[in-house]
């Protein structure tokens, strides 16, 4: 009861006070929410954004965190039961941001999480499929993240919004740069992400991610190593940082170290609670793709058959039918092998 009425005393004294984010304890207790997502403590982060909604309930920095936690444990788990969670904290996020737009128009932090809340379903609608949808969201996220630049021109941490759009519009329509209207942004869009790691407030690991993903889309795949290894080492035991670096060191070659971050993986993907066996037959699978090029193929089909010993429920299985499909290549591949008279 104490609790609750200090709550509303706060909330009380804040009406008319311009909530900023940079200030402290606010800002350590945001800073410290993200630190718990990338190292996956999805249940203390949620926690911590849940009692800031419960603070600032006409604010929308805890609707928009708490939404970016619950994204970053559905990519973790490869799960998306938090779905409709998920996008109604978004709505609540942008509902919030306009309100409070009414009376506070020259706040960047209004129109940045207006923004990434665009951005933010934008993704997952893209990893979902839905192509047009998340086309959408996008150009209204980069939209309203150029707003706030024309507030304030330093607003740093809205550069990593607008910077990876300008790079993967490009990037995704490098079939049309030939036409005279159609802009090759990647470069202005790399410089901006590039400025996000070196000068933003909240936003810096994740620009730096961001960056390992743009420079292997580039082909920079040093880069790319680059960066990946400077979040990792930061934070070994992030599963976020790790699957960076190791999708990373798979697509430059590098197998061997490769294939020991993938076995750092793939022990951590099994103990997800309520694993659904998807992340654990992506880490067996590409083991299996790398012992075959170093020509361990039988090792490599003892993999195979852990994968095809997974008892996968029907809706698991039908997402993950290209990777059994490849492991069933595999498997013939070494049928061949030992046909053949290979080990």
């Amino acid at each position: 009861m104490l609790r609750k009425i200090l709550i509303f005393l706060v909330t009380i004294c804040s009406i008319g006070w311009t909530l900023n984010p940079t200030s402290q304890p606010l800002k350590q207790q945001i800073l410290k929410g993200i630190e718990l997502t990338i190292r996956s403590d999805f249940e203390n982060a949620k926690e911590l954004y849940e009692d800031l909604i419960e603070e600032y309930p006409d604010e929308p920095a805890g609707y928009f965190y708490l939404a970016a936690v619950l994204q970053s444990q559905m990519l973790d788990e490869e799960d998306y039961h938090l779905k409709a969670q998920f996008e109604k904290l978004l709505e609540t996020s942008i509902e919030k941001s306009k309100q409070q737009q009414e009376t506070r128009p020259e706040d960047p932090w209004l129109r940045f999480y207006e923004g990434n809340s665009y951005l933010y379903r934008s993704f997952l609608k893209s990893k979902l499929g839905d192509w047009w949808g998340a086309y959408r969201d996008a150009g209204k996220g980069a939209n309203r993240l150029k707003k706030a630049l024309e507030i304030d021109s330093t607003f740093y941490d809205a550069y990593l919004g607008i910077g990876s759009y300008k790079y993967w519009k490009s990037s995704k329509i490098k079939f049309l740069r030939w036409l005279p209207f159609v802009r090759d942004e990647r470069q202005p869009g790399i410089r901006m992400v590039e400025q996000s790691v070196e000068n933003s407030i909240f936003v810096e690991l994740i620009a730096r991610d961001q960056l390992a993903w743009i420079m292997l889309d580039a082909g920079r795949f040093s880069e790319a190593q680059q960066y990946a290894l400077e979040n990792y080492r930061q934070y070994p035991e992030s599963r976020f940082f790790l699957w960076t670096l190791v999708e990373v060191l798979y697509r430059a070659g590098d197998w061997d170290e490769a294939y020991e971050k993938y076995k750092l993986l793939l022990p951590s993907v099994k103990q997800i609670p309520n694993n659904n066996h998807y992340n654990e037959i992506e880490c067996l699978l590409k083991m299996a793709e790398i012992d075959f090029k170093r020509g361990n193929v039988a090792h490599a089909d003892s993999l195979i058959a852990e994968i095809f010993d997974i008892k996968l429920e029907p809706e698991i299985r039908e997402r993950a039918r290209s990777k059994l499909e490849r492991a069933l290549e595999l498997r013939l591949k070494y049928a061949d092998a030992v046909s053949d008279g290979l080990p």
